[in-house]
């Protein structure tokens, strides 16, 4: 005769398997909104947060320092951002959010001056004569800057047994260029808490 017990009893270690397995995951929160994320570390709802909170803050300081007699908004030259994290963070992502948020608000215009090689190179091959000389462009008409936008991120990770806190900085500056004048400066921070499961350690 079968014994229901021992029949029932592989099953309830499979339960009991199960949430002990599930108990050894780890977890991770915002502090202090509590909101519930896949990791503790940097994620693309930090990068659009941070890009947010520069955008309005950028955007109140342009009412006070933008020349009132000219028609076009200032121009701006994206500096790149200094990763100072531990995490591979793609700061340019950031910059790139921002930047589009203020050419969409139509408050700045940018110019890339990342690509002031390849520019070169399209006038160095305009002189060449391989291209035709109605269309060729010619060099000296590449508009110069007003300000200068820069910044950095950093982080601070804190560990307290299964317990990680990381706390994340951003702080971006915009630079007068005909005076060197810090115009604006403004920072950001995100305090994320996670917990490590057991399996983790």
């Amino acid at each position: 005769m079968t014994n229901p017990v021992r029949n029932r009893l592989p099953a309830g270690l499979l339960v009991v398997a199960v949430t002990s397995l599930c108990s050894c995951s780890g977890s991770s929160v915002y502090v202090p909104t509590a909101s519930v994320t896949q990791t503790g570390t940097f994620s693309d709802t930090d990068m659009r947060m941070m890009a947010t909170a520069m955008y309005a803050s950028l955007q109140k300081r342009l009412a006070a320092i933008a020349p009132t007699d000219s028609v076009k908004p200032p121009v701006v030259a994206l500096v790149h951002l200094n990763n100072k994290t531990s995490e591979h963070i793609d700061t340019d992502a950031i910059a790139d959010k921002l930047q589009i948020e203020m050419m969409k608000a139509g408050s700045l215009r940018f110019v890339d001056r990342s690509k002031l090689q390849e520019v070169s190179k399209e006038y160095d091959l305009g002189g060449s004569g391989m291209i035709n000389p109605e269309t060729a462009k010619k060099a000296g008409n590449v508009t110069g800057a007003d300000f200068l936008l820069t910044g950095d991120i950093g982080s601070i990770v804190k560990s307290s047994g299964r317990e990680q806190i990381n706390f994340y900085r951003l702080s971006m500056r915009l630079v007068s260029v005909e005076t060197d004048e810090l115009v604006w400066a403004d920072d950001f921070e995100l305090k994320k808490s996670s917990t490590k499961g057991i399996l983790d350690w």
